[in-house]
């Protein structure tokens, strides 16, 4: 396996080196796995303009809305078993992971089984609402089947702060199901379907042998105590997590399935490649995440609120800074596109800044699992998947396409402050001292993020007022550098 120290030897002075092996393993790995995201993000960014190079606008949204299904259908078939209750299962049963890993793996194909046969049932309706055929959906059961072992191992990796094997891995794993397909649409015919089943099938080779490594079941049931407190605790956990879960990829995937049923694929073709940038910065929040929710669990458990808050403001402005500076400069970016695509900028700003609020919500949620109030969580979430899909389908009919960007917004930031609203509520009935979060910061900064967003949104066209925008926000950031860096200290000590 590739070392990344190694690497790292050969091209960097010695003195960066040992400036760099004096920070805490907790910075490490949040760098590491910050730029593993990036280098994801970064493999699919180039093969993004291929596909729609060689896929026809019908196609590219076509591959689109199977992928949202194939998401939605992951929700069902697995529980997600191998993120929030596995993730604070690690803590929970420190002194017996392995046995509670492979229950975490057994329930997850069991349910992904009966998810299969349902769907051979319903196949009918099921194929004619989405176009996934029962062939498809076999592929996509053996992935779900084999998919979640690797999660498994890749959250216990980051929960360990072992970034060195999981950044190997998982770019790894990137760069075969990215480039490859390309090949196969070459060989075999540039359709949606074509792209989508060679990567699923790179993809189950690729998680087959970690399903191997937990293919024994049968020692987990020694002791059926045991056995069975694991899947009542993981299935009281995760459970309010499905609907959350669902509703949350209802929020992300159904304006592309409503944009189909409404408007056109081509639309859905525009719509997702706007997305698909605003998804550059769900990567760089997502891998923050990846490494400071055990952490933060870590310090909850320790009664450490004043560093979760102090770490929560930093952050806070770290991610609006670089959302605002992505959003004035995607026009730029826009530009490898076909002249076609260059519509979808119209969507853009609102997704972008929708994204701030995606931010914000997991710091408030975060507290809500540590403290088992799972269920806040999904009544949040469900609320406004509802309100999004309402909201859809008026705006659509009344302003196109365009209508789902904003409606996101408004449902993101509602999702937020209702998170932070039960999250308040979960830490007066936990009887926390302190709260866990600076709420005048936040939402202090989060309405500068909204003045912002509605200058340049008025303005996008002109590259004047984004570039003297940007100019603002490099002269604030040389003004203020020693407090970021009294910042950067901070993080470094905590």
């Amino acid at each position: 396996m590739v070392k990344l120290d190694s690497i790292a030897e050969k091209v960097v002075p010695q003195k960066f080196l040992d400036k760099y092996r004096s920070f805490p393993v907790t910075l490490r790995a949040a760098f590491w796995f910050t730029v593993c995201n990036f280098v994801l993000k970064g493999i699919s960014f180039i093969c993004m303009p291929i596909y729609a190079r060689f896929l026809s606008e019908e196609e590219y949204g076509t591959m689109s809305l199977i992928t949202s299904y194939e998401l939605i259908f992951t929700i069902f078939a697995t529980f997600e078993l191998y993120l929030g209750a596995f993730q604070r299962g690690l803590l929970k049963y420190k002194d017996d992971v392995k046995n509670f890993e492979q229950t975490i793996v057994f329930i997850s194909n069991v349910l992904t089984v009966i998810c299969f046969f349902i769907f051979m049932l319903l196949r009918g309706p099921l194929s004619g609402f989405t176009g996934v055929t029962l062939a498809l959906y076999s592929l996509f059961s053996l992935y779900f089947i084999f998919y979640t072992p690797y999660h498994c191992w890749l959250n216990r990796k980051r929960f360990e702060y072992d970034y060195k094997a999981a950044v190997t891995v998982t770019i790894l794993m990137a760069l075969v199901s990215n480039l490859a397909p390309i090949i196969t649409i070459k060989l075999f015919g540039a359709t949606a379907y074509i792209k989508v089943i060679s990567t699923l099938a790179i993809q189950i080779v690729f998680c087959l042998p970690f399903w191997i490594k937990h293919v024994n079941f049968s020692h987990i049931f020694k002791n059926t105590q045991r056995f069975f407190n694991y899947v009542k605790y993981a299935i009281r956990f995760q459970g309010p997590l499905v609907f959350h879960s669902l509703s949350y990829y209802v929020l992300n995937q159904s304006d592309r399935v409503m944009i189909d049923k409404f408007s056109s694929k081509a639309d859905v073709a525009f719509y997702s490649v706007a997305y698909s940038f605003a998804s550059v910065i769900i990567i760089f929040q997502n891998s923050l995440n990846q490494v400071l929710k055990p952490w933060r669990f870590q310090k909850l458990d320790k009664k450490g609120y004043k560093d979760v808050r102090d770490i929560s403001n930093v952050l806070v402005i770290l991610v609006g800074g670089v959302i605002v500076m992505f959003m004035l400069l995607l026009p730029e970016v826009f530009l490898i596109f076909p002249e076609s695509y260059h519509q979808a900028l119209k969507v853009a700003p609102p997704v972008t800044i929708g994204v701030y609020f995606l931010f914000l919500y997991t710091l408030f949620v975060d507290v809500e699992s540590y403290y088992g109030k799972t269920e806040y969580i999904a009544y949040v979430s469900t609320f406004c998947a509802l309100l999004n899909i309402g909201l859809n389908y008026v705006g659509i009919k009344m302003f196109g396409y365009v209508a789902c960007a904003y409606t996101t917004l408004i449902c993101y930031a509602l999702m937020s402050f209702l998170h932070y609203v039960f999250m308040l509520i979960t830490c007066k009935k936990a009887h926390v001292e302190e709260s866990p979060v600076d709420s005048k910061t936040i939402w202090g900064f989060s309405l500068i993020m909204l003045a912002i967003f509605g200058v340049a949104n008025a303005f996008y066209d002109s590259i004047l007022v984004r570039y003297i925008i940007v100019a603002c926000i490099v002269a604030a950031v040389i003004v203020f550098r020693k407090k970021l860096m009294s910042s950067w200290k901070m993080i470094r000590s905590k």
